[in-house]
C-alpha cells in the first residue's frame, strides 16, 4: 500500500496585538495607517497630491465598500479610491521604508506623493509589500492613494462570485515600517523572509535548515547573521552566528541542531519554539522573531491520518472570513471570536475556504493545535486565462504562510469543473499549480475539493484528493455517504479519501420539518439540519480511513442574489448564525462528540410551539447519565448507551400550555443543567 509521508517543521509568530499586524512588522519601527478618505467611482487624477478629497467619506481600516452585498440583492462591483496623509517619522531617516497591505479586495494600485509604486497587486486575499524609500519624505507628511477594484476579471482568480461575495476595500491592516539598509527582506512576496525546514528528527536530535532572504543597500558588504532558538519557556536551546558577505540580494542557509526536541502534536500538545534571526551591518541590526513547531504526518489510504506516528482524526469545519455586521472587515476581536468558537466545538481540523485568510487566523490555529487546509480562490468556473494570477496567489499563500505548523495541505482548487475533456485549460493550470506548490514547499501535500467523479479529468491531479459531498440535500439520501465511501474504498484502494465539504441548510427561525423544501426552497428547518449531521457524522466517524472531513460551514455566510431558506443573500449551512449570536443545535451535537469540555444540551430548543402532546426529549451530552424533569417533576434517569453522545427520553407527554423541560447531569463536583420551554397548543 502506497503511503504519503512528510516531515515538517514550520514557523509562526504567536504574539497577538490590537491591529493584528504580522509580527515581523510589529517587531520593527512602524506606523499603523487606519484613517482614510474614501469614495467609489471612476475618478480622473485622484492620485494627485493636490486633488481635493474634502467631500469624500472618512473611514477607518479595516473597511469594505461592499456591505450592500449582504443587505441588498446585488452589489457594487467596480472602482473605488482611498486617500490619506501620513507623517513618516524622522527616526526613519537613513533607513529603508516599506509599506505592507495584508489584503485589499480585489485589486490595488498604490501611489505615494503622486508616484505610482509597482504595477499594482492582483488578488484580494494575500498580502503585498513595497519598498517606498525613494518616494517618501521622511519627517514630513506624505500623501498616499490606493485605487482599488472588486470588478470581475477573467485574468484573476476567482473569475466570478457564484459561491461567495467578492468584497472590495482595504479590509485588512496597513503599516509603514522601517529597517536598516541591510535587512531581512520584507518584499520577498511580503513574507517574513525566513523559512525553516526540518531536515532530520531522530531520537533526541532535530536538525533544522534556516533560509534567510537578505537585501543589502548599505555601502558595507560585511555583516553578521545570528540565530537563537528558544523553547516554549523562552529559554535558549540553540545558538549560532556567522560572518557573511552580502552584495545586493542573497539567501543564506544555515543548519541548526535542537537537542531533546518537543513535537507540535495537534490539540494534544501544540508545542511552539521560537527563533530570533538577527542581521547586523554597520552597527545597525534588523531582527525577525517567529515561533515554530516540529511534527511529522502520514496519510495512508487504508488507515487515514497519522500525526507524529500515531492515528489522528481530522474532524474539521470550513470557515469564511465575514460577519453580518462588518462583512470581511474584521477586527482582532472578530478573528479571536471565530477561533474561540472553533476551539469550543472541539474541532481538530480547519479548512480556510476559499482563499488566504488573515495571518492572525493561522497564528491562532497554531496555538490551538488545529490541522489547517489553506487554499487559493481558484473556484468553480474558469476562463483559461487566469493561470498566471493563480500561480502568483499560490506563491503568496505558500511563502507568506510557510512557517505555520497548523497548515498541512495547500488547496489548489474548489469545484473547478472540466466536464469530460482532459485537455480543458483548467486541467493544465492545475498540473502547473501542483508542480509549483511541490517545488516551493516539498514538506506539505497539495489537495483539491472535487464535486465530480473519482476519475473525472480534474480529479487526482493534486497529491491527495477530497470530495464535496451533499448526499440527501442536492441529490440522493443521507445514508448514501456510507455507500459511496465504502464502494470507492474497495474500487480505488490506492486513493486516500477525504471529505472536503458536507452539510445542509438550517434556519433557526424555521422548526417544522414537515415543511422542508430543499435545496433551493424557502424552508430549511433547523431540526432537519441536526438530523442530517447525526446521520452523516456517524458514517464518517465509523470510517477511520477518511483522512479528513470538513463541515460546510462553521458560520452562515452571504452569497449575494441567493434567495433560499427564508433569508435572502444567505447560505444557511453554518453551525453558527451569520451574526455569531446563535449556536445551532448541530453545533452542540458536534461539541458533545468532539470536545473534552462537559456538554449538556436539549435539542430543538427553539422548537417552542408544539401541536402533539407525545414527544421525545433528545439530549446532546458527553456526560455519563442524565436526569429529566418535566414541569418540575422527575421523569427518569438514563445513561449513555451508544457512541454518539446522545441520550433520548421517549414518550414524554406535554401538558396544554407552557412546559418546562429540564435536564441535569453530575460532573465532577458540580451538577450541570439545561432548560427548554415548549408550548403545547
Amino acid at each position: 500500500m502506497k503511503k504519503i509521508k512528510l516531515t515538517l517543521l514550520t514557523l509562526v509568530a504567536c504574539t497577538l496585538f490590537a491591529q493584528a499586524q504580522v509580527p515581523f512588522v510589529k517587531q520593527r519601527e512602524h506606523v499603523n495607517i487606519t484613517d482614510w478618505k474614501f469614495t467609489k467611482g471612476v475618478i480622473y487624477n485622484a492620485q494627485a497630491p493636490e486633488f481635493n478629497d474634502s467631500e469624500w467619506e472618512a473611514v477607518k481600516v479595516p473597511h469594505t465598500y461592499s456591505m450592500d452585498a449582504i443587505e441588498e440583492v446585488g452589489y457594487y462591483r467596480g472602482m473605488a479610491w482611498y486617500r490619506t496623509n501620513i507623517e513618516v517619522p524622522a527616526s526613519m531617516k537613513d533607513k529603508q521604508v516599506f509599506i505592507r497591505f495584508e489584503g485589499v479586495g480585489q485589486e490595488a494600485t498604490l501611489y505615494v506623493n503622486g508616484q505610482q509604486i509597482g504595477y499594482g497587486h492582483q488578488g484580494g486575499y494575500s498580502a503585498f509589500a513595497y519598498d517606498i524609500t525613494h518616494a517618501v519624505k521622511v519627517g514630513e507628511s506624505n500623501q498616499l492613494t490606493v485605487k482599488v477594484s472588486n470588478a470581475p476579471s477573467y485574468m484573476r482568480i476567482p473569475v466570478n462570485d457564484v459561491l461567495f461575495n467578492h468584497y472590495g476595500g482595504i479590509y485588512r491592516p496597513v503599516q509603514i515600517f522601517a529597517t536598516a539598509k541591510c535587512n531581512i527582506t520584507p518584499t520577498y512576496y511580503a513574507s517574513s523572509g525566513v523559512f525553516v525546514e526540518l531536515k532530520k528528527v531522530e531520537g533526541d536530535i532535530a536538525e533544522i535548515e534556516v533560509r534567510t532572504h537578505i537585501s543589502n543597500k548599505s555601502g558595507n558588504a560585511t555583516a553578521k547573521l545570528a540565530y537563537t532558538v528558544l523553547n516554549a519557556d523562552k529559554k535558549a536551546v540553540a545558538e549560532k552566528a556567522k560572518d557573511i558577505e552580502i552584495k545586493g540580494d542573497t539567501v543564506i542557509t544555515e543548519t541548526i541542531t535542537i537537542s531533546k526536541p518537543m513535537l507540535w502534536n495537534g490539540r494534544k500538545n501544540p508545542y511552539l519554539y521560537s527563533i530570533d534571526v538577527s542581521l547586523t551591518n554597520e552597527n545597525e541590526t534588523d531582527k525577525v522573531n517567529q515561533t515554530f513547531g516540529l511534527r511529522t504526518f502520514e496519510i495512508d489510504p487504508a488507515k487515514g491520518m497519522f500525526l507524529n506516528g500515531k492515528p489522528y482524526r481530522v474532524n474539521g469545519v470550513c470557515m469564511h472570513q465575514e460577519w453580518q455586521q462588518v462583512g470581511p472587515a474584521l477586527t482582532m476581536e472578530h478573528h479571536k471570536k471565530d477561533m474561540e468558537l472553533v476551539d469550543e466545538i472541539g474541532a481538530t481540523g480547519l479548512r480556510l475556504s476559499h482563499y488566504q485568510h488573515s495571518d492572525i487566523t493561522y497564528q491562532l490555529a497554531d496555538e490551538i493545535g488545529l490541522m489547517v487546509w489553506a487554499e487559493i480562490p481558484f473556484v468553480h468556473d474558469y476562463s483559461g486565462r487566469e493561470g498566471t494570477n493563480a500561480a502568483q496567489q499560490l506563491t503568496e499563500l505558500i511563502l507568506q504562510n510557510y512557517n505555520h505548523p497548523s497548515i498541512y495541505v495547500w488547496g489548489l482548487w474548489n469545484e473547478v469543473r472540466a466536464w469530460t475533456d482532459p485537455s480543458e485549460p483548467c486541467v493544465q493550470i492545475t498540473k502547473d499549480l501542483n508542480a509549483l506548490a511541490n517545488k516551493l514547499d516539498p514538506t506539505r501535500l497539495t489537495t483539491s475539493a472535487s464535486d465530480r467523479d473519482m476519475k473525472a479529468p480534474m480529479t487526482n491531479l493534486s497529491n491527495i484528493q477530497a470530495w464535496n459531498k451533499y448526499y440527501g440535500w442536492y441529490y440522493g439520501e443521507y445514508g448514501d455517504m456510507a455507500t459511496w465511501l465504502d464502494e470507492e474504498r474497495v474500487a480505488y484502494p490506492e486513493i486516500a479519501l477525504g471529505i472536503s465539504e458536507y452539510g445542509i441548510g438550517g434556519n433557526i427561525y424555521q422548526q417544522d420539518t414537515a415543511k422542508l423544501e430543499k435545496p433551493v426552497g424557502n424552508y430549511f428547518p433547523e431540526p432537519e439540519q441536526t438530523k442530517y449531521h447525526e446521520i452523516t457524522w456517524k458514517i464518517i466517524k465509523d470510517r477511520p480511513f477518511v483522512w479528513g472531513s470538513f463541515i460546510w460551514n462553521m458560520y452562515d455566510f452571504s452569497v449575494a442574489g441567493w434567495n433560499r431558506g427564508g433569508i435572502k443573500n444567505l447560505n444557511h449551512k453554518g453551525l453558527v448564525t451569520f451574526d455569531r449570536e446563535v449556536k445551532k443545535d448541530a453545533f452542540f451535537f458536534y461539541k458533545a462528540n468532539w470536545s473534552n469540555e462537559p456538554v449538556l444540551y436539549i435539542a430543538e430548543l427553539r422548537n417552542t410551539e408544539r401541536t402533539i402532546a407525545s414527544t421525545q426529549v433528545k439530549v446532546f451530552t458527553n456526560l455519563e447519565k442524565v436526569t429529566l424533569l418535566l414541569n418540575g417533576k422527575k421523569v427518569g434517569t438514563l445513561k449513555q448507551s451508544g457512541d454518539m453522545n446522545t441520550i433520548i427520553f421517549e414518550n414524554i407527554t406535554l401538558q396544554k400550555g407552557e412546559n418546562t423541560i429540564e435536564v441535569t447531569a453530575p460532573n465532577a463536583k458540580e451538577t450541570l443543567s439545561h432548560k427548554a420551554v415548549w408550548n403545547l397548543k
